[in-house]
Formats: structure tokens, C-alpha cells, sequence
């Protein structure tokens, strides 16, 4: 089916129809409805090249996520990924998956992304206290969303998880439990997930008056090899942690691997608490403690943010903030020392 046979059907010019197609409004509402119930009728879908020269539109959107040399597959990208995507599938959007070095080719890869036109929109991911690509998106005035903050940047529209308090109040809850040696396995100091969960971490601290110096925290990448790495070394301390809250369950569950191999026992001798509430987690042994929050949640309200910039709202200044709670599991237990 053509436009010209659309337009045929129709009795009305070829550029009337197109234009009642793209949602123009110089032409009457009672058109547009006539052209998009025999465009339904007859089957007629329009050309995307041609579609996308009358628009300007491509129709895609890019999450952009930093790849990390020799990190395993996050799967928490892909339930965000979901998210975003299945309220961008109502209004006829892609969302494409983006993997750029996070090394100095990062940013000359996004100008490239940028100048091709692909996309109308943009995801940004892991976001950094002072993130280059958040400038770099602004400075191209390329409606964006970020999931994440950034501290040091020009306001701009994001969601976020509660990681300061999502980590004060599990630390809190291990400091119920007794434990005034706490360690704290944290992703890099320059990621602002991080930076927020140590604030939460030290405040739950101070409010109990425990010693901080009692209380070590490590940043590393978020993997169990890094995790199993990092408690190691706490563990060979004179004072040892008696719990390990970590970034992520990845990192808890190489952190609990290390406890085992160091002859003691989770949730007994030392307790592990996660973040993310993965399957892993929970068909762990034992079955790992963790914070939960609403990742797939996170990616629809990204995607709504999305959509009302790339219809021209002024939504630079709006953002959402997700609540998380811990989940006590067999990991965690009471402190016996």
C-alpha cells in the first residue's frame, strides 16, 4: 500500500495525508481521524526514511551504559532495560541498549552517537559525582535522563533509589543486631551510588556513636571476585568486621565465599548483607540478606521523564526518588563477639 493510493482512497493530496500522519495541526482533527482510520483500514504503515525526514524523528531512544573492561554482564542493566522499554513500546519507541568504553574514547563515542542522529532521546547510566557526558548532553541539547544523580552538575532530570538511606537504615539494622564492627565493601568513590551509600553508612554510625575507625570501608569494582577479594583483607585485620554490608550481591557473594574459605561462618561469625535482591541472593546458602529496590519501577519512571522531554516539556528540573528497605535473611545474624 502507497501513500498515493491512501490519498486516492481518500480524495484529499498526498502531503495532506502525511501530514495528518505526522500529528500536524494545520490540518483539522476530523482529517487527521479520517486519514488514521483508512490508514488502518487499508493496512498502511508509512516508509520509516520517509517518515523520519518528515518528523525528524527516528524513533529510538539509546540507554547508554558504561562498559567496564572485564566486567561480567550486570543484570540489573537488563530489568532497568525492561522497564524503560516497556513504556517507551506505547508510544511507538525502541529502546536500544548502548555499550560505550568507559575510557577516554567514552566521550568522542557519545559526540559520534550524537552526530549521526540516531536517537531522539538518551539514558544515561552510572552516573558519576561529576559526570562529562551529563555536560556533553546538555551542551547538545539532546533531551536526556539520567539514572542516577551527579553532584557537581547543572540541574537536570533523573531517577534515583534512596541509597543514603537505603544504607543507613541497613546498617542501622545490623547495629541492632549487636554489631559495632561494621566493614563497608563499596563500588568507586567517584560513582555517586557510592558516595551516597557511605553517607548513609557513616550516619547510622555516628548516630550510635561506634567507632568509625572500627569500621573500614573498601571501594571496589562490583564483582565476587573483588568482593571475595576486599573481605580478605578485612578479615586479616586484628580486629576483624563482625558484618560486611556490600554494593551489591555480586560482591556479597564473593565476600561470602571469602568468610568460608577463611574457616567461619556466615551468618554466625560473620554476618553479609547485599544490595540489589537478586535470584542468586536467594538461593544462596545460606540465603543472602539484601536491600531491596524497585529497579524495573526506576526504568518506567525514566522512560515518562523521557517521553515529556522529547515532546518539548520543560522537564529538566524534575526527578523521581525510589524508596528501598532491607531484607534480613540466614546471612545475617546476631553479633557474638
Amino acid at each position: 500500500m502507497s501513500i498515493q493510493a491512501l490519498a486516492d482512497s481518500l480524495g484529499i493530496s498526498i502531503s495532506t495525508v502525511s501530514r495528518a500522519l505526522n500529528g500536524y495541526t494545520d490540518v483539522s482533527a476530523a482529517t487527521r481521524q479520517r486519514v488514521f482510520d483508512a490508514a488502518k483500514q487499508m493496512n498502511y504503515s508509512p516508509h520509516p526514511v520517509a517518515h523520519r525526514l518528515a518528523t525528524g524523528k527516528t524513533g529510538a531512544v539509546a540507554i547508554v551504559n558504561s562498559v567496564r573492561q572485564g566486567n561480567l554482564a550486570d543484570s540489573s542493566a537488563i530489568v532497568l532495560h525492561t522497564g524503560v522499554a516497556e513504556v517507551l513500546r506505547e508510544h511507538k519507541y525502541f529502546a536500544m541498549s548502548l555499550g560505550i568504553p568507559n575510557d577516554d574514547n567514552e566521550l568522542p563515542e557519545l559526540h559520534r552517537l550524537l552526530d549521526g542522529r540516531l536517537v531522539d532521546g538518551v539514558v544515561l547510566t552510572r552516573t558519576r559525582t561529576n559526570d562529562p557526558r551529563v555536560s556533553l548532553l546538555q551542551e547538545r541539547k539532546i533531551p536526556f535522563v539520567t539514572h542516577g544523580r551527579t553532584l557537581d552538575n547543572a540541574p537536570h532530570a533523573w531517577v534515583d533509589t534512596d541509597n543514603e538511606g537505603a544504607f543507613e537504615q541497613a546498617t542501622q539494622a545490623l547495629i541492632s543486631l549487636g554489631h559495632q564492627r561494621i566493614g563497608l565493601i563499596n563500588g568507586m568513590a567517584h560513582m555517586t551510588f557510592a558516595h551516597l551509600r557511605e553517607l548513609g553508612f557513616r550516619k547510622a554510625l555516628a548516630q550510635a556513636h561506634l567507632d568509625e575507625g572500627a569500621c573500614p570501608v573498601h571501594y571496589t569494582e562490583l564483582t565476587a571476585e573483588s568482593g571475595a577479594h576486599v573481605a580478605s583483607q578485612m578479615l586479616a585485620l586484628p580486629q576483624r568486621p563482625t558484618a560486611l554490608l556490600c554494593a551489591t550481591d555480586a560482591v556479597a557473594l564473593g565476600a561470602m565465599q571469602a568468610i568460608r574459605q577463611a574457616g567461619l561462618q556466615v551468618g554466625r561469625d560473620v554476618s553479609v548483607m547485599g544490595y540489589g535482591n537478586t535470584e542468586a541472593g536467594q538461593y544462596a546458602s545460606p540465603p543472602l540478606a539484601s536491600i531491596d529496590h524497585a529497579l524495573l519501577d526506576n526504568g518506567k519512571h525514566v522512560a515518562q521523564l523521557l517521553l515529556r522531554l522529547m515532546a518539548g516539556e520543560n522537564a529538566n528540573q524534575l526527578s523521581v526518588l525510589e524508596m528501598a528497605h532491607p531484607i534480613i535473611r540466614a546471612s545475617v545474624g546476631p553479633s557474638v563477639h
